[in-house]
């Protein structure tokens, strides 16, 4: 690339991402420039609008201003324009973590919207997964059977209640509790939030990490324990499980003693 085409390009582009204080290009007329930039922040803004409405609507005024920013100041890897989302969502992770830049202000006046936007990120990556094939035995849990997780399962953890937040509710003061939750795709293609309690969170999480019986999951969250195993562990554990796979976030599979489905 010869340098004139390099600083043509360079001219173009600083003007696109930041017409506020950049030179629109000598050899382009600025009403073309502005007709490029506004399309470029617009279909940006709109996109982004639409996959973190709820980020939007909390920010309300300074939505505008971070799409600007955002536009102005993160440089994207993505090569898809639809996983510009994700360019976002790092954008804001590194806002958090840089309190000296200028822009770390949205960060202070909405110290949730990191998690506030991976939340509403995850929504839209279950919506699009394919509606999983569901394999379950009707039978009441047993301790033989395999458990598995739904593929398109997200097990979160938050420090912030970001399934509650909204206009109407900004915190601004991070619980002492993390919150629990379970965003999945059910059989018929919809999209399913659950809130979960600490134990939930913990078994689903250990089936994640590896498929195998109620029994070897029971053993497994009383070795985590330790000294404070609950005594209802067994009961608790097999009526959750009765309750998780209702919903379609566990299948429960029959095992013959060679570890193969019957």
């Amino acid at each position: 690339m010869s340098s004139q085409l390099h600083d043509i390009q360079s001219n173009f582009t600083a003007y696109l991402r930041d017409p506020d204080t950049s030179a629109h290009p000598s050899d382009v007329p600025l009403a073309r420039m502005r007709v490029y930039e506004d399309l470029v922040f617009r279909n940006i803004s709109s996109l982004l609008t639409n996959n973190f409405p709820v980020v939007a609507e909390c920010t309300g005024g300074d939505w505008n201003a971070k799409m600007r920013r955002f536009i102005r100041d993160h440089r994207a890897h993505a090569p898809h324009f639809p996983q510009l989302p994700l360019e976002f969502l790092a954008y804001l992770d590194s806002l958090s973590q840089d309190a000296d830049r200028d822009e770390h202000a949205i960060v202070a006046r909405f110290p949730f919207i990191a998690e506030l936007a991976h939340y509403e990120w995850v929504e839209l990556d279950v919506q699009i997964a394919p509606i999983p094939a569901v394999v379950t035995d009707a039978d009441p849990i047993r301790m033989d059977h395999r458990l598995v997780l739904n593929p398109t399962a997200h097990v979160l953890a938050y420090g912030w209640p970001v399934h509650q937040i909204g206009p109407d509710f900004l915190p601004l003061e991070q619980p002492q509790t993390p919150t629990f939750l379970a965003v999945f795709l059910s059989p018929n293609a919809k999209v399913e939030f659950m809130s979960l309690t600490p134990l939930a969170a913990l078994l689903l999480e250990n089936i994640d990490k590896a498929a195998s019986s109620v029994a070897d999951q029971i053993k497994k969250l009383s070795e985590q324990f330790g000294d404070q195993v609950p005594d209802d562990l067994t009961t608790d554990t097999t009526n959750l499980l009765d309750h998780l796979r209702s919903k379609g976030l566990v299948y429960a599979t029959t095992v013959d003693h060679s570890g193969g489905e019957i």
